[in-house]
């Protein structure tokens, strides 16, 4: 009996131990798929980021060829318009400019871009200016001033930045003018604040603030043009003290020493807030007194050089007008915007460039 259970419980030890070996490798085989499903999850992930980064690669550099093209191009047209302005030529132009003679490189002539002296000794007009008995060119401008472009452009040859020369008082409505008629923009940039005036004024660009009590003076870097009208506007950013402790106006120059710390200031005609016009320099005169300028207002001067006359707004509304007085004329040939403040706290913003009531010149 014994010898018959035997082979029976042998084989089903057999076969509890097959099923346990088949879930082994069943189990095994499940990991080794799991496992192989990951590593394509992390091949596709790979893949996907190794594309993206590729894309991300070829569109940044397809970025800076364009930029790498762009450069290449300006610096093309730079070259071009160099070779405009300073052309491969060592012609020299004899010059008879109202009976003064210049005698100058021709390229030196073509040294400011956009200038109608570039245009007017281009090769395709030279050969249409007048000429005077000798074969010089004949030029019916200011000699003085025309003198004054000619060393500013030998300047600028030598060196680009070169400062425009000094330009004597007598001569400024001429030299406006014919800069303006030349277009030499070099002559005629945009005016701004000073930046050295010697007060305790505090400036910011075209911002003026006052820090100390008592006057203090400050004017633009430029006078105005005297080529024709001109208009410069003032808010008032800030004003504690509206009762007299502010002017605004023009003068015939910088002040300098004890004159920045004073508001009777010679050859000026300023409007002082909640007074009216003072100063030596203006006669006629139907300007409205009595006006406050007070925190966020406008004061605006318009200056006409042909009819000698100042016409004053508030808040873009006409105030009136003066004129200059006939035996200050000589003294403001050139006329600077000024501005004077006094209490601490007071702030105003200048505005060269702001376009007058009712349009017109500025």
């Amino acid at each position: 009996m014994t010898s018959t259970v035997r082979p029976i419980e042998n084989d089903a030890l057999i076969e509890s131990s097959f099923r346990r070996l088949l879930a082994a490798i069943e189990s095994e085989r499940e990991k080794i798929r799991s496992h192989w499903q990951l590593i394509e999850q992390e091949r596709d992930e790979t893949t996907s980021e190794l594309e993206r980064l590729k894309q991300d690669t070829e569109e940044w550099c397809f970025r800076e060829r364009q930029k790498i093209e762009t450069k290449w191009k300006e610096l093309d047209e730079q070259h071009e318009r160099m070779s405009v302005l300073w052309p491969e030529t060592t012609e020299v132009l004899e010059i008879n400019c109202s009976g003064q003679f210049f005698s100058l490189p021709k390229s030196t002539l073509c040294g400011v871009e956009g200038s109608y002296l570039n245009h007017m000794f281009s090769d395709e007009w030279i050969g249409s200016l007048p000429k005077d008995t000798q074969g010089r060119y004949l030029l019916d401008y200011n000699p003085k001033c025309f003198a004054i472009i000619v060393e500013y452009l030998q300047n600028r040859r030598l060196k680009p930045n070169a400062p425009i020369p000094p330009i004597p008082m007598d001569q400024q409505q001429n030299m406006d003018i014919l800069a303006e008629a030349l277009k030499l923009k070099p002559f005629l940039p945009d005016n701004k604040l000073s930046q050295i005036h010697g007060t305790s004024l505090m400036v910011t660009q075209n911002t003026i603030e006052a820090t100390h009590q008592g006057w203090q003076c400050i004017t633009a870097q430029r006078p105005v043009p005297m080529s024709g009208p001109s208009y410069f506007e003032v808010k008032i950013l800030a004003n504690p003290k509206p009762k007299g402790g502010l002017a605004i106006g023009v003068i015939g120059h910088i002040p300098q020493d004890a004159e920045i710390h004073t508001i009777r200031l010679k050859d000026s005609i300023l409007y002082n807030s909640m007074n009216g016009l003072i100063g030596d320099s203006f006669g006629e005169t139907d300007v409205t007194p009595g006006i406050q300028l007070t925190e966020g207002s406008t004061i605006g001067v318009r200056i006409d050089p042909s009819a000698r006359a100042l016409s004053w707004y508030y808040n873009r509304q006409s105030m009136g007008t003066s004129t200059l007085k006939i035996d200050k004329l000589d003294s403001l040939q050139i006329l600077f915007p000024v501005f004077s403040l006094f209490e601490p706290g007071q702030k105003i913003s200048v505005d060269f460039q702001a376009t007058p009531p009712g349009g017109g010149a500025s």
